[in-house]
Parts: C-alpha cells; sequence; structure tokens
C-alpha cells in the first residue's frame, strides 16, 4: 500500500507528540498504570527475611529435596506460603473496611454508585435506568433529573431543547429507533393504543417523579436489609478488592500445588542429600567473649574460707569488725564497684573535654 509524503509527514509529526512522560514525577507515576494491588510486588508488600528463613527451613525438613532445584522448589513454596497468609490477612481487613463504610457512609456510597451508572445512560439507556430502579438511591438520582427536566418546561419558552429531549428519552429508556418524530412520555398500551400523548412535557416530569418516589418507598426496605447484611459481614464476596484477593490467593495456591507436584515426583528418597542445605540459612548470632576476670577475683577462687588471711591486701574499709570473718562477695562487689565509677568518672572527663573543644 503506497503513502503519500504529507501522510508520512502527517505521522512523524503525530508520533512526536505521544513519547510518554519526560519528567521524573511522570515516569514514577506510568510504573504504576498497570498496579492492581501491591501483592504481587516485593517493593510493596516485603516479606519479613526471619520468617522465609524459618519457614523455609521448615519446608526443606519436611519435603526432603534431593537436588538444587528441589531446593529452590522448597524456597518458592515457603514464599508462596507466606504470600497466602499475607493475602488472607487482608481480606480480613478489606471485609472489615467494608462493613465499617455500611454503617457510616452507606449513604454516601450508594449515590456514588448511582452516579457511576449514570454516566453510561446516554450509551445503554435501558440497562442503566433498570440498574438505577433496583436502589432507592438510583431512584433519587433518576428524580432529580425529571425535577430539572420540570423546571426547564415550565421556565423556557420553547420547551425543551434538543439535549433535553434526548435525556428525556434517555431516562424513560425508550429505543432509538423510536425516538424520532415523537415526543418524550408518550404513553401506550400492549396492543399499541395511544393512552397519553404527552403533549405537556412538565406533566410528564411531573408524572415520572411521581412514579419514582412510590418505587423509592418499595425497595428502601431492601436497601436496609443490604445495609444490615454489609454491616454484619454476610454480603461482600461482590466487592472489586475481595475478588482480586481471592484469585491472587488462588493463583498463589496454584504455584505452591505445582511445586510441591515437582517434588513429590522426582523425589523417591527418605533422606536429603546431605550436602544440601537450604538458600534461606538462619545463621547463629556470635556469642561474646567473657569479659576476663580481675587478679582480685581469680585470687579469691583459689582462698579457703577457713583462713582467717584474705588472698590480697585489704583497703582500710574493707576490715571486719573485731572477731568476724573476711565476708570476700562483699570485698570483691565493693572493690568491682569503685572500678566501674572511676572508669566512669574518666569517660565523663573526656566527654566534657571534647565538648570544650568544640565550643
Amino acid at each position: 500500500m503506497h503513502v503519500s509524503e504529507a501522510r508520512l509527514a502527517a505521522n512523524r509529526r503525530n508520533a512526536q507528540k505521544s513519547t510518554g512522560p519526560r519528567t521524573p514525577e511522570g515516569k514514577e507515576k506510568s510504573r504504576a498504570n498497570a498496579l492492581k494491588h501491591g501483592l504481587c510486588a516485593s517493593v510493596c508488600v516485603p516479606e519479613d527475611i526471619e520468617l522465609v528463613q524459618q519457614r523455609s527451613a521448615e519446608f526443606f525438613d519436611t519435603l526432603k529435596p534431593q537436588n538444587e532445584i528441589h531446593v529452590w522448589m522448597v524456597d518458592q513454596a515457603a514464599l508462596c506460603s507466606i504470600r497466602i497468609d499475607h493475602s488472607q490477612r487482608m481480606e480480613r481487613r478489606v471485609r472489615d473496611k467494608i462493613s465499617l463504610r455500611a454503617e457510616l457512609t452507606w449513604d454516601d456510597d450508594r449515590r456514588f454508585e448511582a452516579e457511576d451508572i449514570g454516566r453510561s445512560l446516554g450509551k445503554e439507556p435501558a440497562s442503566a435506568v433498570e440498574a438505577l430502579l433496583r436502589t432507592s438511591h438510583g431512584c433519587e438520582w433518576l428524580m432529580k433529573r425529571w425535577a430539572l427536566l420540570a423546571h426547564a418546561a415550565e421556565t423556557q419558552e420553547n420547551g425543551w431543547t434538543d439535549d433535553q429531549t434526548k435525556m428525556a428519552f434517555d431516562l424513560l429508556a425508550t429505543p432509538h429507533a423510536f425516538r424520532a418524530g415523537r415526543k418524550p412520555g408518550v404513553v401506550i398500551d400492549l396492543e399499541g393504543k395511544v393512552i397519553d400523548d404527552g403533549q405537556d412535557s412538565a406533566a410528564v416530569a411531573r408524572r415520572e417523579i411521581a412514579s419514582l418516589n412510590e418505587r423509592r418507598e418499595v425497595v428502601a426496605d431492601l436497601d436496609e436489609v443490604n445495609r444490615a447484611l454489609a454491616s454484619a459481614d454476610l454480603t461482600n464476596e461482590g466487592d472489586p478488592e475481595l475478588r482480586r484477593l481471592r484469585r491472587y490467593e488462588s493463583a498463589l495456591f496454584s504455584k505452591m500445588r505445582w511445586c510441591l507436584k515437582q517434588i513429590t515426583i522426582q523425589s523417591p528418597y527418605r533422606l536429603p542429600d546431605p550436602s544440601l542445605r537450604p538458600n534461606w540459612v538462619v545463621e547463629p548470632e556470635p556469642t561474646p567473649a567473657p569479659e576476663p576476670k580481675h587478679p582480685d577475683e581469680v585470687a579469691a577462687e583459689k582462698w579457703d574460707p577457713q583462713s582467717w588471711q584474705p588472698p590480697f591486701d585489704l583497703e582500710p574499709d574493707e576490715f571486719p569488725e573485731p572477731g568476724q570473718k573476711h565476708d570476700m562477695p562483699k570485698i570483691l562487689a565493693g572493690r568491682r564497684q569503685k572500678r566501674h565509677q572511676k572508669a566512669e568518672s574518666r569517660r565523663e572527663a573526656r566527654r566534657k573535654k571534647v565538648d570544650k573543644l568544640r565550643a
């Protein structure tokens, strides 16, 4: 197919207008275009490294892998189990949020849903009107539109404009094939005979408002039942966020079953290969070296309690009362406290010196 030079030049100019985001903020925002939830991304939902290590070690002892591929399967199965637990906790929080919204913002949410359905009124009027008639807030949405049309029919000299007439046809769910040459609000029976010619536009609007008001009173009781069920966490299965969590959890279970199946089929041995170790190894913390004993404490360990003479020279405040034996633990504790006080005094003096130099 031959393309003219003018068409090629126009295509090149149009291509320069759709080069994507250029600023760092725009690029960062575009990265999240396909993000539905943070469950699949380790950046959004970081797993606890210690929990992964523990779960992987438990799976390793139970599944007994025989080669490196099996070890990788064990790690993947352990990670899937942790993410399944996380998704189940998220589902519980989502259900609590839905119940709380049913108690606090039920009317606002239903009005928003009615407004969302009303956006499709021009494309699919029959399905949109039917969906709105099922809730009291949808009936209220329709009544507000008819009220605007009734006011316009009374205040405008020539009645409804073309856009207002189209809205009236949409609110009545009149098929497009039967709108030409007719006025909105014509009522016919099942035999095709005209019952109301709909000449008075304001009367048509008020007739529909009265009908919708009766309909709203009928579905109001059903709305209260739905609110009570949502508050009690009994009818939340249709929530989009819950459906996404269930799909993600099902995918995790499928992946985990596949990993376990590979290990089961290819591992006929009872004991694992002793040369293999799990990838997530919990390294033991190093044991701190014991503090060296003071020479006085070493000498006291060799001292005979029956002897009256201590193994080292005593300070004036360390001599016992006349006729009493030396309390060796008390003497050692007192000397240890004196050493600590001297060390703390030296540290305090160094801190003061540093503060003085900084000032």
